[in-house]
């Protein structure tokens, strides 16, 4: 037996270096999967997107942000939510802060739907902090049945 695989036989971790390499790449990759989903400042709103044969409903959670911070624009089939969360935080002598997770800032998002929507149609209502846009689709692309004529 070499002397390379004595070693690594023995020790818990034959290779150290690798495992301090992997687990930084790892740590890595989790901060780009975290700044994709929440953006680089973490303030883009969660979102939930559905859809049924008239439309679709999108909600979103923007706790602290209120309707006049919000704007909604719809063009074509691309809805774009975008605002801006304001959070205050004690300032002064003899205030230190221990932690900050809620996070400032402006933020957009934009979603590309299947099918155009029915501007005219279109609704937003704001409760207790989640934003639901009601999204109805043009009558073009809506489904319809035929009905069958007997002769």
């Amino acid at each position: 037996m070499n002397s390379f695989l004595r070693h690594a036989t023995r020790s818990p971790r034959p290779f150290p270096s690798l495992a301090r390499e992997l687990q930084r790449e790892m740590s890595h990759a989790m901060r780009s999967i975290d700044t994709a989903y929440h953006g680089p400042r973490g303030v883009y709103p969660p979102v939930n997107l559905s859809e049924s044969d008239d439309g679709y409903v999108l909600t979103a959670e923007l706790p602290g942000v209120s309707p006049e911070d919000i704007d909604v624009q719809i063009e074509g089939a691309t809805v774009t939510l975008s605002g801006q969360r304001k959070v205050e935080y004690a300032a002064g002598d003899g205030v230190a802060i221990h932690r900050r997770e809620r996070q400032s800032g402006h933020f957009r998002r934009a979603f590309e739907l299947p099918a155009e929507i029915d501007f005219d149609q279109a609704r937003a209502t704001h409760k207790n902090g989640v934003l639901t846009l009601e999204l109805p689709k043009t009558p073009a692309v809506q489904p319809r049945q035929i009905e069958i004529e007997t002769r």
